[in-house]
């Protein structure tokens, strides 16, 4: 029987915990705190399964979490998750920052949902993908936006757009993901064949920087990583994701996630 957990609590229930909430796309970091990111999470899930909004983790909402399907079993919740939290931070900062349209900076364009670029979208691609998810006049007020660099202007327009997380995470989960491991796959086919934590560090590299090997000096990395999937020196990969921290000097943002990406590939690779 699994126990009743409320705020204060700490150990390794409350980490299973945090990790089948994730199902959900709540985004939390799965420390074994019960703090209260974790007790509103608790409140959500709740309210999603129609049970009273107690905060505090009972049998009936444990069942009811358990019964909701992996959201991308290729990759597991914690590794869907941690490339969501990569492109959009954790919940809080979805709230304040990503659950309207925003402008990452430099070259992307209006970004909404996890970190899904306008800039990069056809208008059919964008339909396709938000059609079911957004008011006829969000897409709309979005849609000039397509194909086009964004700026603290365009976004600052925007602002009366919101996306719940919910559809940002059901977007990502449905169009997003698909699109990128095929992408994926073009650059690194040995993937299909990694763990599913090493999986989602491949995701979430192409999710970031593209499929693109080789032609320039600043995809040296991403063809060396290619080089240690062909020749099966899986252990190479992780040095390869941390070196490339040379392009990015004082972006602690970018080179904070080669770290991540590196730490998380070796715990794939360690099982854990």
């Amino acid at each position: 029987m699994k126990p009743d957990l409320k705020r204060g609590d700490k150990g390794g229930d409350v980490e299973a915990l945090q990790d089948l909430m994730n199902r959900l796309g709540l985004l939390l970091v799965c420390d074994g705190d019960f703090g209260p990111g974790t007790e509103r999470a608790v409140m959500e899930c709740q309210a999603l399964a129609g049970l009273p909004q107690s905060g505090r983790c009972d049998a009936a909402l444990w069942d009811w979490l358990e019964a909701q399907p992996e959201p991308a079993p290729l990759f597991s919740t914690a590794g869907v998750t941690f490339v969501c939290r990569e492109e959009v931070g954790g919940r809080g900062t979805y709230d304040r920052h990503a659950a309207t349209p925003h402008w990452p900076g430099g070259e992307s364009g209006v970004t909404i949902g996890m970190g899904y670029d306008l800039r990069f979208q056809s208008e059919d691609q964008f339909t396709a993908d938000w059609g079911d998810s957004l008011d006829p006049d969000a897409l709309a007020d979005l849609k000039p936006w397509l194909g086009q660099q964004g700026s603290a202007e365009a976004a600052a327009g925007l602002q009366h757009i919101r996306i719940p997380i919910t559809e940002a995470w059901r977007v990502f989960l449905r169009r997003s993901v698909p699109r990128y491991w095929d992408l994926t796959l073009e650059a690194y086919p040995e993937a299909q064949d990694l763990s599913p934590l090493c999986r989602a560090v491949l995701l979430s590299l192409v999710y970031n920087r593209g499929n693109r090997l080789g032609g320039d000096d600043r995809r040296k990395e991403m063809q060396e990583i290619r080089n240690c999937l062909q020749r099966g020196d899986l252990a190479a990969v992780a040095g390869q994701l941390r070196a490339m921290k040379r392009h990015w000097p004082g972006n602690d943002g970018l080179m904070g996630r080669r770290d991540r990406e590196a730490e998380l590939w070796e715990r794939g690779l360690a099982g854990i």
